[in-house]
């Protein structure tokens, strides 16, 4: 039996390995992986870094969107739990929970369509953008996507603004709000998105700013 002669111990103050070793080995297994690199909020904290700052208006548009979205969001949570509450004790039970919670989703809807588009944070079909990326042609698809958006939200809001006059007359089962109101919240959200996409057309050449979940925890 034989004694294994003892190699050269390692130095109290340097790591067996480099530091970066791990984060290498994790990138060379990402680069082999069928599922591509994704930039969330998460995976991406910089995501908006070197993005022009909107204007004024258009940030405290946001900001009075984001606040009546939040507000809507809660009573959601509201009108859903009493639900909940409802069916554990009976003597407690609101028709009007029900109708709370879904016409404030509705209206939540509604209400974050501008924001959402001025983020790009709507569903959208980005079927030539890889391919003109970094041309002038890309430019010009921008601008042309903004122009279309803009037509088409004002169509929209021009319907909302219709179907406020003829559902005002109807109520609501529970709590006999006017279907009217849902309208209202649909003509704002629309007149918004026409505004966000509108100051996107002198801006195209520029990076465009992403929906980054970071801006609605405020």
């Amino acid at each position: 039996m034989t004694d294994k002669e003892p190699g050269p111990e390692p130095e109290g103050d340097q790591p067996a390995e480099p530091e970066n070793a791990t984060r290498k080995a994790s990138e060379a297994a990402l680069g082999d992986s069928i599922y591509p690199h994704t930039d969330t909020f998460y995976a991406g904290p910089e995501l908006n870094k070197g993005v022009p700052t909107d204007p004024g208006f258009i940030r405290v548009l946001s900001a009075v969107e984001i606040t009546i979205g939040v507000t809507l969001f809660t009573l959601i949570v509201f009108g859903v739990m009493y639900q909940v509450l409802g069916r554990y004790f009976p003597s407690i039970s609101w028709v009007g929970a029900g109708e709370i919670a879904l016409m404030s989703m509705v209206a939540m809807t509604f209400i974050t369509t501008g924001y959402l588009v001025g983020r790009n944070g709507h569903i959208v079909l980005e079927m030539f953008d890889e391919l003109l990326a970094g041309s002038r042609l890309f430019v010009a698809l921008r601008v042309v996507s903004a122009v279309i958006m803009v037509i088409i939200s004002l169509a929209l809001a021009y319907e909302a603004f219709v179907k406020i006059e003829t559902e005002w007359g109807r109520l609501s089962a529970a709590m006999h709000v006017p279907m009217g109101v849902l309208y209202l919240f649909a003509l704002v959200g629309f007149l918004s998105a026409a505004i966000h996409s509108s100051f996107k057309i002198p801006f195209a050449n520029r990076p465009e700013r992403k929906l980054d979940i970071g801006e609605m925890e405020g």
